[in-house]
């Protein structure tokens, strides 16, 4: 049997390579889950901010678009209701713009000479004329459908107000015109202190007709204006719409 010697020594193994530990392979910036979730909340959010501005803007092209379908249809009321007071006030007196019509002159001048004692020459088919012309222009704005005209077309509860103030005040002062000339009427038949004292009366119905009509008819431009309707004068004396050239254009 062989025997090993002593001196002989085992020699070392090589040191083995350092085991290779997996590489993490980072996938593109985009396919990243954090990436990925910023990027949809960003989406998202850009999405809702849009869906509101499409929202908005067609909430504000309705209102618009409702808003010029109010506004041309009060208009359009106001026109006709223009018409009216216009064509009934032009029976019993004359319009000049800027300021109230002037109704029944020549019963005032009768009025005021009544109070003096006169005998006015050609009253008694003036004040006739007059009584019969009253009923003629308070007919017509009495039975006008005023509040049909200006209901539903969005009109504010003041400018509903002058308009129906206007045509109240303006028949009111209308009908009392009317009363002041029957008055004045009955003076003419009178004679002494019954004359003067109707004749007092007659004027004192007829200036609360004339305080009452520039309210109406303050009620009246107010209206107008409120619509965009500025008077202007025209070629037959009356007041109208810029641009208009008669009272029923």
């Amino acid at each position: 049997m062989a025997i090993k010697g002593k001196g002989k020594t085992r020699g070392r193994q090589p040191a083995r390579a350092p085991r290779r530990a997996p590489v993490e392979v980072r996938p593109p910036l985009f396919l990243r889950r954090r990436v990925q979730v910023s990027v949809a909340f960003a989406a998202g959010l850009l999405l809702m901010i849009g869906v509101v501005w499409a929202t908005n803007t067609v909430r504000k092209e309705r209102a618009d678009d409702r808003a010029a379908t109010e506004a041309s249809e009060q208009r359009a009321a106001a026109q006709k209701w223009k018409i009216q007071v216009e064509g009934a006030l032009g029976k019993v007196g004359t319009l000049s713009p800027g300021v109230p019509p002037v109704l029944f002159g020549e019963v005032s001048g009768d009025i005021a000479a009544l109070q003096k004692g006169h005998d006015p020459k050609g009253a008694a088919a003036t004040l006739k004329d007059a009584h019969a012309n009253a009923k003629l222009a308070i007919d017509p704005l009495q039975s006008y459908d005023l509040v049909g005209q200006v209901a539903d077309k969005g009109m504010s509860e003041g400018q509903a107000d002058w308009f129906l103030n206007s045509q109240a005040r303006i028949v009111q002062s209308l009908e009392l015109y009317q009363q002041a000339a029957a008055l004045a009427a009955l003076a003419l038949d009178a004679s002494g202190d019954q004359r003067t004292a109707l004749a007092d009366h007659a004027a004192s119905v007829a200036a609360s007709a004339g305080q009452i009509l520039q309210d109406g008819w303050q009620d009246y431009r107010n209206a107008l204006a409120s619509v965009q309707i500025v008077e202007t004068p025209n070629q037959f004396g009356l007041t109208g719409p810029a641009g208009a050239t008669s009272p029923t254009g």
